[in-house]
């Protein structure tokens, strides 16, 4: 059940219900998250704005798609995750194509830098390096769609998070766990974790630390598991805190 109420035309106010009404224009439909959002009209209205604003950018439909999907799989979001996956679909992206772009990749050369660029904008908290920038432009990515990447990016993780927040019921087909090992729950050892500045961890002397040594770790729906030697608890940071893991030699 959701842990927000969803806003229905029966239960509406007035400004309630003229952004529901335009939600129905856009999209056909009032999903879940858009009923849970329009608890408040001024967020609901600000997504949508900047949605459509969006979509009249440089970027093409299909590419827009991808990189919601993208950044809803990046974000262990499960609700944007089957959302976008359906959309995608209808789009003409092939199973293959969809798990390519959950993983960052497409078939596409410039389809790719966009995607390789946008998961290193997310994974860095938009501090991406010259390095990547350059791969970004070498890749065909214009300035302004270096600039649109961003602002989808930022579209796409405010659904995320409030989907975290108010947990709606999903309307979508569910996408069950991508494959290949980056989503499998599957506990293996790591010689050193280490997170992007601003995230921490607690060491075995339980202190708050960036970087952890000689642990297991688990990776599942864009979460990275970390059981520490000697902690009862295992900690869990979102795909995008991680800076870098490095695993023991088998």
């Amino acid at each position: 059940m959701s842990r927000l109420p969803l806003v229905s035309t029966d239960s509406a106010d007035a400004e309630q219900t003229a952004l529901i009404t335009e939600v129905q224009r856009q999209l056909g439909r009032v999903p879940n998250l858009y009923a849970a959002m329009a608890n408040s009209p001024a967020t609901l209205r600000g997504y949508l704005n900047l949605r459509e604003a969006l979509g009249t950018g440089k970027l093409a439909a299909r590419v827009r798609e991808q990189l919601a999907l993208l950044v809803a799989s990046e974000n262990g979001c499960d609700y944007c995750t089957a959302a976008h996956t359906m959309r995608a679909s209808r789009m003409g992206l092939t199973e293959q194509a969809i798990a390519d772009t959950r993983a960052a990749h497409a078939e596409d050369p410039h389809a790719d830098a966009i995607l390789r660029v946008a998961r290193d904008v997310l994974r860095t908290r938009g501090r991406v390096d010259d390095a990547a920038l350059a791969s970004a432009r070498a890749g065909g990515v214009s300035d302004a769609e270096l600039s649109e990447i961003v602002g989808h990016v930022a579209l796409n993780i405010l659904s995320n998070y409030f989907n975290h927040v108010a947990e709606p019921e999903l309307d979508f087909p569910p996408v069950p766990p991508g494959k290949g090992a980056a989503l499998e729950a599957k506990w293996r050892a790591a010689t050193e974790v280490t997170l992007v500045e601003g995230y921490s961890l607690l060491n075995r002397d339980g202190q708050s630390v960036r970087t952890v040594e000689d642990v297991r770790i688990a990776i599942e729906g864009g979460f990275l598991h970390v059981a520490v030697a000697d902690s009862a608890e295992v900690q869990v940071v979102s795909a995008p805190a991680v800076a870098l893991v490095t695993y023991r030699a088998a």
